[in-house]
């Protein structure tokens, strides 16, 4: 019998599902969803970068101004959006306000998509007793 004529079996496919302790809680993926949201703006992207970056790991609105050319209350609202979600902190200093980068709500985003992490690269171990129970 030749190759073309031969009878093939087909292969069993089954889903994985993660492990139970990776799976994100309700909580968690409220607030990652809130961070990833403020976050999906290439100027606030930009905004949070430089920021960083910024001497101190601080910036004055005046000096992020110069950087953008929109006009004032359209920056306002983005730093708002930023300042709203966590992800900035921002403090007066006569007239002019100062923004600084929160680490923790990027450092929850990191451990969400690192390696390893729950939306990343883990997958459920399956053995035969939990393949029996499933459709």
């Amino acid at each position: 019998m030749t190759v073309e004529h031969q009878q093939r079996t087909p292969a069993r496919v089954t889903l994985l599902l993660a492990e139970p302790a990776a799976v994100v809680a309700d909580t968690d993926a409220t607030d990652a969803a809130k961070l990833f949201k403020a976050l999906a703006d290439p100027l606030r992207i930009r905004l949070v970068s430089l920021i960083r970056h910024s001497p101190g790991g601080e910036a004055c609105f005046c000096d992020l101004a110069e950087e953008f050319d929109m006009p004032q209350p359209t920056l306002s609202h983005h730093l708002r959006v930023l300042v709203a979600a966590g992800i900035l902190a921002r403090e007066r200093r006569g007239t002019w306000s100062w923004y600084s980068l929160v680490p923790e709500p990027l450092e929850s985003l990191q451990a969400l998509l690192q390696a390893g992490g729950p939306l990343v690269d883990r997958i459920a171990p399956v053995d035969g007793s939990e393949r029996a129970g499933r459709c």
